[in-house]
């Protein structure tokens, strides 16, 4: 639990928009001593959160880290798996309107995408995801194993609730998976986050065929694309997130 927080302290510091308003910070710290250094610090903080945070950049960082194509209708038919692996995004906690917890967005997109997989094959699905921050609230697998049953009336579903990030995502996966024989999965997550979910997926021991979903499209729009967005700067957190996570995960597993 310590490193995971100390993780997400760091990475609020370092990713935008926490980067960026340190760079400035730093900026206005020196510009009285060091005026040369303060004002290209101040620079570099106004550019690059513009940059980050319009449609093109964040767009184009994103298509550039999305390696796995879409599946098509035929290619899911025919697709020599044996079940479908879907890993957890995030939780709504304490919705009011739910009278609790239940999926964020982005776990909702991965858990439609893999009810029509499920539709189109008839395979069980696997909802992976444990506690992270909050020990006492219900895991993610669990509020995602409640979505499929109760939203798109699948009830083939199996839980591997204690998995915290990516690499657990798979060994855990792996054992629950091993117990019933089966070595071969479709696997469901963004299509950002594909690359190094398969690598994770691989190392444990399984052989995947990747089902991407949530892909980034850009505009066609030139001037939409160059207005800042709030949106594309969480598509360019969610990118250098990645980008630095695959990094990471090479070196340390």
């Amino acid at each position: 639990m310590f490193e995971l927080f100390i993780s997400k302290v760091i990475k609020s510091l370092v990713f935008p928009p926490g980067g960026i308003l340190l760079v400035i910070l730093i900026g206005l710290l020196v510009l009285r001593r060091k005026p040369l250094l303060g004002k290209a610090l101040l620079w570099l903080g106004l550019l690059s959160g513009y940059l980050l945070s319009t449609p093109l950049v964040s767009g184009l960082m994103q298509q550039r880290l999305q390696s796995y194509p879409a599946l098509t209708e035929l290619e899911v038919r025919q697709a020599p798996v044996q079940a479908i692996v879907v890993l957890s995004a995030g939780r709504y906690r304490n919705a009011p309107e739910y009278g609790g917890d239940t999926v964020d967005n982005n776990s909702l997109a991965r858990l439609r995408y893999g009810a029509y997989l499920q539709r189109l094959t008839g395979l069980p699905i696997v909802v992976s995801g444990g506690r992270v921050f909050d020990p006492e609230g219900k895991s993610l697998a669990l509020v995602m194993a409640e979505s499929l049953q109760q939203d798109f009336q699948i009830d083939n579903v199996w839980l591997e609730d204690q998995s915290r990030n990516t690499t657990e995502n798979a060994r855990l996966s792996k054992a629950l998976l091993q117990q019933k024989n089966i070595d071969t999965v479709l696997l469901v997550t963004d299509a950002l986050h594909m690359p190094r979910s398969v690598a994770a997926f691989e190392r444990a021991g399984l052989r995947v065929i990747s089902a991407p979903t949530r892909f980034t499209l850009l505009e066609d729009n030139w001037l939409l694309l160059l207005l800042p967005d709030s949106g594309a700067l969480a598509g360019s957190y969610y990118a250098l997130h990645e980008l630095v996570g695959r990094a990471w995960y090479a070196i340390r597993y």
